[in-house]
């Protein structure tokens, strides 16, 4: 083959079909109440507590100055205003720290008593730099920095969320603590300050969502932070990103930059949502009138979605997943570049376009290969194999993959006045789909692709190496062997919920006998 590829595990195999896409999932039905949840989450009132907290008014909400105070005190007016829980001191809204730091913390009680101790805590930091002393800014210092992005987006997200939840008939079966965490821009001082001071005990908490910068959506492009941090948290939200269509940037970055990583340092599981660096990031134009409202919109309703389903599920939160200590995305990198391909099951190579030669004009033979096995020579044009012709390149690979042993294949030959047919026999199991994967405890029940085949009719789909599995015929699968078998059980068509970039669709795989039928009917 042109390229020679390596072994993939016995069980990367796939069945051979065609293709067809479908391209909507159906969230599950909650119900009225949690529609109207969802709803209530609009970007009108997200920009204007954008607005208000990024005003002149606050004077950039710097911790420990008035207008960091005044950002508090309004803060629990508006919290107050939902009827909810103060979770600080004593019950209080607030968590006083030296030297003149704030945070503030309230819960809304989960509905199930199995569940309740269980608490979620979701939260964002309120302060930013105020005029840009102490090294903070990137200029000029001295004018009001207001922090609209940073981190007035995040703020009044957590808001709209709290909102949002209290709108529901019942609460979800867990707990969850809404927080706005002070002192942020001083080294996270707030949310540490929390972990060493927990006004509820620590081992009750089973996740931390943060929101940081999340006011400047482009392109759809949402990054999450922390995705490795607990198994299953990258199903999870693409799960609950049906309605809100964005396209999920999975980094595997995990630095102390930000306040989830606090709680990644006591062994919780996090997430971070954020939207991108930009311009305006600790200067005086990071303005209100900058935010896109209607993104932050999107965000919220994707979170709204992702907490419910994990705050009510009867299943399991994401357990802490201590290797992403150790995982950078270098890490990533090399998992990619590791990543196997099927093995060379014939042995040659050729350089010019099937399409234009009129079959593969073989220019190598490997010694020792099938191909030389079976009396293949340098100059040959195999024109057909196993009863498929060769038009181009593509139509070689997948004939080549998915074919059973023993195989023939017809070539022309110079010198030889007619057309010479071959039979050898092909080492490994075929690729009945085309498609090769590898599992990551990381993500559990589902398979990964690192190679498709061209030609193939997963090619066909567009399925695409980093591509995730999540069912095959509607129906969700444990570990790769129940993957395989769950192929295995369908013979003509095969529904697979894909999921790429935080995205899902469904494709229907057909197979190649089923779309010869119809084509002759």
């Amino acid at each position: 083959m042109r390229s020679h590829f390596r072994r993939v595990t016995s069980l990367a195999v796939a069945l051979l079909f065609g293709c067809v896409w479908t391209v909507s999932v159906h969230a599950i039905e909650k119900g009225s109440s949690y529609q109207a949840a969802l709803e209530s989450i609009k970007a009108e009132e997200l920009g204007a507590q954008v607005g208000y907290l990024a005003s002149s008014a606050l004077e950039g909400r710097e911790a420990g100055t008035r207008g960091g105070r005044a950002a508090a005190d309004y803060l629990v007016d508006q919290y107050a205003r939902l009827h909810l829980r103060g979770a600080g001191v004593q019950g209080n809204f607030f968590q006083p720290f030296a030297p003149n730091f704030r945070n503030i913390l309230v819960i809304l009680p989960g509905g199930d008593p199995k569940f309740r101790d269980q608490v979620i805590v979701v939260g964002a930091h309120y302060d930013h730099v105020g005029y840009g002393q102490n090294g903070l800014s990137r200029g000029p210092s001295g004018y009001i920095h207001p922090g609209a992005d940073d981190n007035a987006s995040g703020t009044a997200t957590v808001l709209e969320l709290a909102k949002a939840f209290t709108i529901l008939s019942a609460p979800p079966k867990r707990s969850i603590v809404f927080a706005a965490w002070d002192a942020e821009e001083k080294g996270l001082l707030g949310s540490k300050y929390w972990l060493a001071h927990p006004t509820l005990p620590l081992e009750r908490v089973t996740a931390a969502v943060n929101l940081d910068m999340v006011g400047r959506l482009r392109d759809e492009h949402l990054i999450v932070f922390g995705v490795r941090s607990g198994y299953g948290w990258r199903r999870l939200l693409s799960s609950q990103n049906d309605e809100a269509g964005l396209q999920l940037d999975f980094s595997w970055t995990l630095k102390p930059n930000a306040d989830h990583y606090s709680f990644f340092d006591h062994g919780i599981p996090v997430l971070m949502a954020h939207t991108g660096l930009h311009d305006d990031y600790h200067r005086p134009s990071d303005v209100a009138n900058r935010i896109n409202s209607t993104g932050m919109a999107r965000v919220t309703r994707l979170l709204f979605a992702m907490l419910y389903e994990l705050a009510d599920r009867p299943a399991a939160v994401p357990g802490f997943r201590a290797a992403a200590r150790h995982e950078t995305p270098d890490t990533e990198k090399a998992l990619l570049e590791q990543s196997e391909k099927p093995a060379d099951r014939l042995g040659v190579g050729w350089s010019e376009d099937a399409a234009v030669v009129g079959g593969v004009k073989v220019s190598v033979v490997t010694a020792g290969s099938p191909a030389d096995r079976a009396g293949v020579r340098q100059g040959d044009c195999i024109v057909r194999f196993a009863g498929r012709d060769i038009h181009s390149d593509n139509d070689f690979f997948a004939a080549v993959y998915t074919a059973e042993s023993p195989a023939s294949l017809t070539l022309r030959r110079p010198g030889a006045s007619k057309p010479l047919q071959l039979h050898l026999e092909l080492p490994g199991s075929p690729l009945r789909w085309g498609l090769a994967w590898r599992v990551d405890d990381a993500e559990p029940g589902v398979v990964i692709l690192t190679h498709v085949v061209a030609g193939t009719p997963a090619a066909r789909a567009d399925l695409r190496g980093g591509d995730r599995i999540y069912q095959v015929g509607g129906r969700d699968f444990a570990d790769e062997t129940g993957f395989l078998r769950a192929t295995k059980s369908l013979t003509e068509r095969l529904p697979l919920l894909v999921e790429r970039n935080g995205r899902l669709r469904t494709v229907v795989l057909q197979s190649r006998q089923a779309e010869t039928l119809r084509r002759a009917a």
